[in-house]
């Protein structure tokens, strides 16, 4: 009995448990369904996507699915999409020359935050007094 206690102790000594190894962390997946700003991916794609949530005050949720990010189930996303179409075209035909700073959208001059200032529909005249 003494023998069979001090094997199962050995062995107990020898395999360490399976909840002290540390999982993994799984690697990003790469972006898909990108079609507009198909120049950023990883990081700088997430910062600027965050960016446009912010100048918008929405999450992620307003334009994606939630669990399938690549879908274009949702009509804001097929908006945002005509809305950064046009903001480019916007900076390259009047900013032709700004030069992007560091942690600035790298839409260029004008950006989502230039007309919608927080708000989900773009702010067309100031506030009533």
């Amino acid at each position: 009995m003494i023998r069979l206690v001090r094997c199962t102790l050995l062995l107990c000594l020898a395999i360490p448990p399976a909840a002290s190894a540390a999982p993994q962390p799984r690697p990003p997946r790469p972006p898909e369904n990108v079609q507009v700003l198909t120049e950023l991916d990883g990081q700088p794609l997430r910062a600027e996507m965050q960016r446009i949530a912010a100048a918008l005050g929405v999450k992620c949720d307003h334009c994606h699915v939630q669990g399938n990010f690549a879908s274009d189930e949702k009509s804001p996303k097929r908006a945002a999409r005509r809305m950064l179409e046009m903001t480019r075209a916007l900076n390259a035909r009047h900013f032709p020359d700004y030069g992007v700073k560091e942690g600035e959208s790298v839409l260029g001059r004008v950006t989502c935050f230039t007309c919608h200032r927080g708000m989900t529909a773009p702010l067309t005249a100031p506030p009533a007094p």
